[in-house]
């Protein structure tokens, strides 16, 4: 019975492990579906979401591509046509910005032509006149170019483009900046008709000096102002100076004054700009370049003559460099207009005083003695001066 009775228990015991292994057979079989299933799922749901991202990036990337095949094409096209020739790559590039306009003149052109009731001919105009704009647009980029290379290569129109195009000054050494008369008197662009007639000499002088001084000015006219400040400033110093640019205009050669005293030279070029405007190195070269001209058509051994560069405003970084490097003297000088403007000269034995807007006022130099630089009209009369007599009325 015992033998039978542990028998027995060894078969429920195999049954029950036999059974165990089954079921955890089964659960393991189970989760092992159930991860797959998941796992499955999981890749869908990445799937799902990955492969339209892809293709949006694969989209973005050709699309990326074709712009930089468009503007490497761009790029080999300006540079191919700089390397032919500067003027046919400014054209090109003219050309391009024009021709940027054509989608947007087409699609006006196209929304005449097939709206539900067309305006053919409406559509016609608006076509020639969207084409006469990109032709006038490719002309105006030409030109701003040009004018651009010519600004770079002369510095000097800078100065003188605003004088130019108001057509205020010859275009020749000498040329008459206000349009009247050469030995007219010009208190006669200060002064009333009757002013002129009834006033005393000084008084109309006087009255003339001081509306001069107060009336707006060109650009121009307050570059000229520095100058003869500058120039005022050496005299008072007594250096012997050739207010060289007011006499010569464009045939200065950018030196605007050149100064004399005890053997030295400075050749001086006078800036006065707004505060928000540099000074770029090619004004620098230019002065040194001038200057250098200068020593070799006076025979002056090199670096004799000094460079002087005056200026109301700050020089670039490189253009500071330069100048030091160049031994250029920078001189920062503000503009004053209340210093004494009357120019108190003796010529042969005459006592002859000459107001800011006299035609020899530019070409007579302070550097004798009595020679004065004066306030008022009164008070070059009171030290025996008069108004040169060679001017007279052209009312």
């Amino acid at each position: 019975m015992s033998s039978r009775s542990d028998l027995s228990g060894l078969v429920v015991l195999i049954g029950i492990g036999i059974a165990i292994w089954a079921v955890s057979t089964i659960i393991g079989k189970i989760k092992d579906s159930i991860e797959k299933r998941a796992k499955a799922l999981c890749e869908q749901e990445i799937r799902a979401i990955r492969d339209p991202l892809m293709r949006q990036i694969e989209e973005h990337r050709q699309k990326t591509q074709a712009e930089l095949d468009v503007r490497m094409s761009f790029y080999q096209n300006l540079k191919q046509s700089f390397s032919d020739e500067y003027i046919k790559g400014r054209k090109w590039l003219a050309n391009f910005i024009a021709e940027a306009e054509r989608p947007i003149d087409d699609a006006e052109y196209k929304s005449l032509i097939y709206k539900k009731h067309p305006a053919r001919s409406a559509a016609e105009v608006v076509k020639e006149a969207k084409k006469e704009k990109r032709d006038a647009i490719e002309r105006l980029k030409f030109l701003e170019y040009q004018l651009a290379s010519f600004k770079e290569y002369f510095p000097v129109l800078e100065e003188y483009e605003e004088i130019i195009l108001n057509e205020r000054v010859g275009l020749i050494a000498g040329g008459d900046i206000n349009g009247i008369d050469e030995n007219a008197d010009r208190t006669i662009l200060f002064v009333t008709d009757e002013e002129y007639k009834k006033l005393p000499e000084a008084q109309k002088n006087q009255l003339a000096l001081d509306r001069y001084l107060k009336r707006d000015k060109s650009k121009w006219e307050i570059g000229r102002f520095y100058e003869r400040y500058v120039g005022y400033q050496y005299e008072s110093e007594g250096w012997n100076v050739d207010f060289f640019g007011a006499t010569k205009g464009f045939e200065d050669m950018g030196r605007d004054l050149i100064c004399k005293k005890d053997g030295s030279i400075h050749i001086v070029q006078a800036k006065c700009w707004s505060a928000d405007k540099v000074i770029r190195e090619k004004h620098i070269f230019q002065l040194f370049g001038t200057t250098l001209c200068y020593e070799m058509e006076s025979n002056l051994p090199f670096g004799t003559v000094k460079p002087v560069f005056a200026t109301t405003t700050k020089l670039s970084d490189v253009a500071s460099l330069a100048a030091q490097r160049l031994g250029i003297a920078v001189r920062s000088l503000a503009l004053k207009t209340d210093y004494p403007l009357i120019k108190c000269n003796i010529n042969q034995g005459n006592k002859i005083y000459h107001l800011p807007f006299d035609q020899q006022y530019d070409r007579v130099r302070i550097s004798n003695k009595g020679e004065y630089y004066v306030q008022t009209v009164a008070e070059a009369e009171r030290k025996g001066f008069r108004r040169a007599k060679r001017y007279f009325a052209s009312r």
